[in-house]
């Protein structure tokens, strides 16, 4: 019984160590795998006329940091390391948002305002100059206070244009 407790000891002693160094390899390998494939994070904004900014993120597993700038060769890279790229376009248009919700009005103090959603008091998203609307046309001014809804870059600019000859000075 001494001789087969001591020959079970021997052999664990041989085996124990083995075991310990493969466990530590794998775990060593296992660990560079997930750092090397956790993905480079792609994170772009995209800056619009209107002021928004619109944030998108992705996480690429495929592709280097060269690729990524390859793909991307018109947009400003504003931060850059081994996890992530962050890159800045200015897009010469409207936000998505700005054509789908927006309107141009004034509120009762004859402020121009942008609005998301006609004209409120609190979904105004930027506020432009006062309107003299005294000289401003009776139509016209009922059309801003209920809101003039914008959908294309051209018209929002335009208007503006037209505009700005009302301003308040």
């Amino acid at each position: 019984m001494k001789n087969f407790i001591l020959l079970f000891v021997c052999i664990l002693a041989l085996v124990v160590p083995a075991q310990t160094e493969t466990l530590a390899a794998y775990n060593k390998i296992n660990h560079h795998n997930r750092s090397t494939n956790k993905g480079l994070t792609i994170i772009l904004h995209k800056v619009y006329i209107n002021g928004e900014v619109i944030e998108e993120i992705y996480i690429n597993q495929h592709k280097t940091l060269d690729q990524v700038k390859k793909e991307f060769k018109g947009w400003k890279i504003i931060e850059e390391n081994d996890d992530q790229i962050v890159l800045m376009k200015k897009i010469k248009d409207l936000s998505p948002t700005l054509k789908s919700k927006g309107y141009l009005g004034i509120n009762s103090n004859g402020m121009l305002n942008l609005y998301i959603g006609t004209p409120s008091g609190n979904n105004i998203i930027e506020s432009f100059f006062q309107i003299d609307t005294d000289k401003l046309e009776v139509n016209k001014q009922k059309e801003l206070e209920k809101g003039i809804k914008i959908s294309t870059k051209n018209h929002y600019k335009h208007l503006l244009h037209y505009l700005k000859e009302y301003e308040r000075k």
